[in-house]
This record gives structure tokens, C-alpha cells and sequence, in this order.
């Protein structure tokens, strides 16, 4: 019980902190994401500066309403939480699933809770895709299994595309997603939030992304690419614990999705990678106590 009480007052944590006027306020968080934007040749023109702040506050306000839309907020997010439903609800994390925007063939994933580690372990663990491998569950049966996952360019600190390939049950091909990596960090509150947003074809993004090179994301051969909106929050609640939230708008690309796929998702992928993740955060957490005191 004294857990499950710890992770509401976490949980409430992040609630209050998303729902500060810093955030919530267009105005507010256009002059953060601009603090934040790094120096580069694109950015000396003052007109397409400003196009890419516009751009980028967008962006961040819509992940960050996707963030409020679980909390009781009384009506200030655009979402009601009482679309959501509870997949697994457990003394450290819990997972939940709702239908994606009408009209739409997205499905929303939720899975958040508390981990043992600091949040720049936390961030590096999902931050690098090249640790996926260590904390993604692999099943035979249905199949799922990792099969690649790389950065295919550092664009700049805090900003990356990566693709992650992956083997799903037969009669489906193989599924591989491009994703784009965006850094914001509100410094106040100790919280870092991450997008995560799927990238469909190089020049979708070469006009919001200040020295992209456009021949990164390599051609789709034998494989489908799914589409993901969507991101991770960290905040710090002390020096060896953080609280992790993450979010996404999922389009796997298959014209009906069973009630069956929902559950494996949610409870064995989704369920089972989040307590992998904690485990991953421990061991790192452990190996750089042991560097440290070495």
C-alpha cells in the first residue's frame, strides 16, 4: 500500500508541474523552446528562426496536452482521461490504452511509473536506441523481436533520427519505424521531455530540422514503416529515483487490430518492456555507483 500511495503523489508530481502556467501558456513556452534552440548557420535568418520556433512549440504543446490528458485536470486538457483504459495497474507502473483521434487509424499507448535511477540514466536508456536490444521483450510466440536499431544522424545535441526494425508474426512483414528525437528540458520542475515523432520521408522534415542531411533516412525495402506521435517525460523526485511517462499515437499499419493485439501490446510488450527498462536503469544505476567509489 505504501507504494501504491508513492506512485499517486509521483504521479500527481508530474500533473501539477505539466499543468503549470509555463506550459500551459503558448506565449510562455515559445520564449523556452526559443532559450533552447543552439546556434547554427540556418538560424541566422531571422524569418525562417522564427518559423521553426512556431514549429517546434507546436509540436511540444500537443505532446505535452497528450501528457495532461491522463491527469483530472478538470477540463484544461483538450482530452478527456476518462477514455482510457486501464490495462495494468500495478504498485509501480501502470499501463493504459485508448482509441487514437476519430477518424484516425492511430491507437494511444500509456505506460508510466517510477524508476530507480537518476534521470540522466533514465534519459540515456531511452534515448539510445543501441540499448533497445537490452530492455525491449522479445516473444516467439506471437512473434516480436528487435532486429536493428541505429541512430542514423545526430543532427544536433538533443536531436536525433533513428530507426528501429522489427519482426512481427506472420502474415506480417517486417515493421520499422524512423524516428525523430527532440530534447526540451523545463528546468524549474526538474522535468525532461522527450518527441518522439515517426518520420515518413526526408524532405518531410528538412524544413524544421537545422543541419538535417537529407540522404540519412534510407530507402524502405521489404518492410512497412508505421507511424508514431508521441514522446517520454522524466522528472527527478530524488538524486536515485525519477518518474518516466510516456505516450504514443501508434498506426501499425494493419487494417484491423483485434482486441488480442491491443492485450499483447499493452501487457506483454508494453508491461514486460517497462519492467525490463526499470531493471536496465537499476543495473546502470549500480555500475556507475561501483566506477564512481572504484
Amino acid at each position: 500500500m505504501e507504494k501504491k500511495r508513492k506512485i499517486v503523489q509521483y504521479r500527481e508530481k508530474l500533473d501539477r508541474t505539466l499543468a503549470s502556467p509555463d506550459l500551459t501558456n503558448v506565449e510562455i513556452l515559445k520564449n523556452l523552446v526559443k532559450s533552447q534552440l543552439l546556434p547554427s548557420s540556418e538560424l541566422e535568418d531571422e524569418e525562417y528562426k522564427e518559423k521553426l520556433v512556431e514549429h517546434k512549440t507546436a509540436e511540444i504543446s500537443n505532446f505535452l496536452d497528450m501528457l495532461r490528458s491522463t491527469s483530472d485536470d478538470h477540463g484544461r486538457s483538450n482530452t478527456s482521461h476518462n477514455d482510457w483504459k486501464l490495462k495494468q495497474d500495478g504498485e509501480e507502473f501502470r499501463v493504459m490504452y485508448r482509441e487514437g483521434p476519430e477518424g484516425t487509424p492511430y491507437h494511444t499507448m500509456l505506460v508510466e511509473g517510477f524508476v530507480d535511477a537518476p534521470v540522466d540514466v533514465c534519459l540515456c536508456i531511452s534515448w539510445q536506441t543501441s540499448l533497445y536490444k537490452k530492455w525491449w521483450p522479445q516473444s516467439t510466440i506471437p512473434t516480436f523481436k528487435i532486429l536493428s536499431c541505429k541512430c542514423l544522424q545526430k543532427v544536433q545535441i538533443g536531436e536525433q533520427i533513428s530507426l528501429v526494425r522489427m519482426k512481427v508474426s506472420w502474415p506480417l512483414s517486417l515493421r520499422e519505424a524512423v524516428v525523430h528525437y527532440y530534447l526540451f528540458e523545463y528546468f524549474q520542475d526538474d522535468l525532461v521531455v522527450v518527441l518522439t515523432n515517426s518520420v515518413s520521408e526526408s524532405n518531410s522534415v528538412t524544413g524544421t530540422l537545422p543541419g538535417f542531411n537529407s540522404d540519412a533516412i534510407p530507402e524502405a525495402k521489404d518492410v512497412v514503416r508505421v507511424d508514431l506521435v508521441g514522446g517520454f517525460a522524466l522528472q527527478k523526485l530524488t538524486s536515485e529515483r525519477s518518474y518516466f511517462r510516456t505516450i504514443a499515437n501508434m498506426d501499425v499499419k494493419v487494417d484491423f487490430v483485434p482486441p488480442s493485439l491491443i492485450n499483447f501490446i499493452s501487457r506483454q510488450l508494453i508491461g514486460n518492456g517497462f519492467r525490463l527498462y526499470q531493471k536496465v536503469a537499476d543495473s546502470f544505476q549500480l555500475y556507475f555507483f561501483d566506477i564512481n567509489h572504484a
